[in-house]
């Protein structure tokens, strides 16, 4: 994502940085350059997550036959007196 242009100064003096240092110029120099690093492929996937992660609701208000015994029992205990 960084030409080597960008990682010349890193490379050059790497022995005279620790490892932090190093993440922390490269962080700049991303920074600096506004790398994007959301791929194509990882934009794609979020999407995929949100529509898996959907909330699917109910409605037991309007019970037909084909509406199932467990949302009936729901639906009765509701309307129940405790």
């Amino acid at each position: 994502m960084l030409s080597e242009e960008d990682k010349k100064d890193v490379i050059e003096n790497k022995t005279n940085y620790s490892l932090d240092e190093i993440k922390s110029k490269l962080a700049v120099i991303c920074f600096e350059k506004k790398v994007n690093f959301n791929s194509e492929e990882t934009s794609k996937n979020d999407s995929t997550m949100k529509e898996e992660n959907s909330v699917t609701t109910f409605n037991i208000d309007n019970i037909d036959d084909s509406t199932p015994d467990w949302v009936k029992e729901v639906e009765s205990r509701m309307n129940s007196k405790f």
